[in-house]
């Protein structure tokens, strides 16, 4: 061997030695830690080395001995929320990282695809409402994002790529749209630091986040094997779980918020067990306990200027059944801030801002807020009139008396619309009748690809799509 090699060899060698610790980037300078729990911290030191942690907020020392492929986990006591700041220190051997600046709050990781991922300074040709006056009056200490780096990959990843930020007129332009509006209204009604970490792409299906373990069950989804089979990027089989998610799973976080559903459309039937299986995986995976995920129903738009795929009212009713069956989720209902042209519909804060109000609600334990959509109760046939109940507390009201959106049908299967009748004083119930069907046995509402919402609960939330057959046509 070239002596010139076996030195470059060798100083290679030392160096390896003295670089005995290092953190992923998601341990980092102003970072956010969930309050009022164990957290965990990882790393990598020398094989056999003690490492050790030490705290602002505590007189504790936590210490580990890192394994023979040189990782580690620490798991350290977070105090209660608040604005000061904290730093941590990890030492092996002769080495020590500092991390400063940090806040003790509450943290959600967002995922998804693109109206998860969408920025609130807009894309090209597509704009959010109110983006301008939100980023000039963004600035806030309190409220910090890690946006994580795609990749799409067959093999596990230990780390993620991205940087923690503070919201300001100079970062917030970036941030996912649904993620801030979700923070910033968060963090005024808590009074805490809110640390959003987001991993999304646009056009990525449900089965790209899940493990190889969690899909092993769905004989009819394919898993890659090379990555030949990685021709869509996005859309994979576990390769986004691979490259954006594994490298975060174990960090502190309170919930999650979930923003999808589009791109599965085709596979409407068997999204809700998907659904499933991914967050009963994520919470083995993070090991931190039961944890919720709160999702948002996909907002109306013509999908048949695009494609062929399935009616897109079949996909809602998939989501809302995964709301009313699977414990630990909620789902904020968006069929009245749809755009029949734009699958990235502009109104985002009101996505964030219910997604707010369902975690106050749910998590937060303001369960006096009248925080959810009212839901469809139950019919009751009276010769030709159907008459409609809805579960909601305060009642249901139309908007501007615009009485649309009802179809009914009767054995035939034929639907028609329907006329509406309604009285404010007949505590939520809608009446409908059609000339065209005197014996009715079936009513949907807003069953369109397109439609927007015409009936809503007092609390302003609209009512979901819905019907009461289950005629697949």
């Amino acid at each position: 061997m070239h002596k010139i090699t076996i030195f470059i060899l060798v100083i290679s060698f030392s160096i390896s030695l003295s670089a005995q610790i290092s953190l992923p980037r998601l341990f980092a300078d102003g970072m956010v830690l969930q309050q009022q729990t164990d957290v965990a911290v990882w790393g990598k030191a020398a094989p056999g080395q003690k490492v050790e942690i030490l705290v602002s907020w505590s007189d504790t020392t936590y210490l580990n001995i890192a394994s023979k492929d040189s990782t580690w986990q620490i798991k350290i006591k977070t105090p209660e929320a608040s604005y000061e700041k904290h730093n941590l220190t990890v030492s092996s051997g002769k080495e020590m990282q500092s991390l400063n600046h940090i806040l003790i709050g509450e943290v959600w990781l967002c995922s998804g695809q693109s109206n998860m991922a969408f920025p609130l300074r807009g894309a090209p040709n597509q704009g959010v409402d109110g983006s301008l006056d939100a980023i000039v009056n963004s600035e806030n200490d309190y409220v910090r994002y890690f946006g994580v780096q795609q990749l799409s990959t067959l093999e596990e990843q230990d780390e993620v790529q991205g940087i923690w930020q503070i919201a300001s007129p100079n970062t917030t332009g970036s941030f996912s749209a649904v993620a801030y509006f979700f923070a910033r209204k968060l963090q005024k009604t808590l009074n805490v630091p809110i640390g959003i970490i987001v991993s999304a792409w646009g056009g990525s299906r449900i089965e790209a986040w899940m493990s190889k373990e969690s899909l092993t069950p769905f004989r009819f989804i394919k898993l890659p094997e090379n990555e030949e089979d990685n021709k869509v990027k996005m859309q994979t089989p576990t390769v986004l779980f691979n490259g954006m998610l594994n490298g975060i799973t174990g960090y502190g976080i309170k919930g999650v918020l979930w923003y999808q559903g589009e791109s599965n459309r085709d596979i409407y039937k068997q999204y809700p067990d998907l659904f499933k299986a991914m967050h009963n995986d994520w919470i083995k995976r993070w090991d931190i306990g039961d944890f919720p995920i709160y999702f948002a129903q996909i907002a109306p738009f013509a999908y048949e200027n695009m494609d062929k795929a399935p009616h897109s009212a079949l996909m809602r009713e998939a989501q809302l059944k995964i709301a009313s069956k699977q414990p630990n989720t909620g789902m904020v209902v968006l069929l009245d801030v749809g755009d029949s042209l734009c699958i990235h519909p502009p109104k985002k804060r009101e996505v964030g801002e219910r997604f707010a109000y369902l975690a106050l609600g749910k998590t937060y334990g303001m369960d006096f807020l009248e925080y959810q959509s009212p839901q469809y109760k139950s019919i009751e046939i009276k010769q030709d009139k159907i008459l409609v109940s809805f579960d909601s507390p305060m009642g249901v009201a139309f908007n501007e008396n615009e009485r649309t959106g009802f179809e009914i049908a009767g054995s035939d299967k034929k639907f028609y619309p329907a006329e509406v009748q309604f009285d404010v004083h007949f505590d939520n119930v809608v009446t409908l009748t059609s000339e065209k069907v005197s014996e009715p046995v079936a009513i949907r509402y807003g069953w369109k690809n397109y439609f927007k919402a015409t009936l809503f609960g007092t609390n302003g939330l609209p009512v979901s799509s819905f019907r009461t057959d289950s005629w697949d046509n």
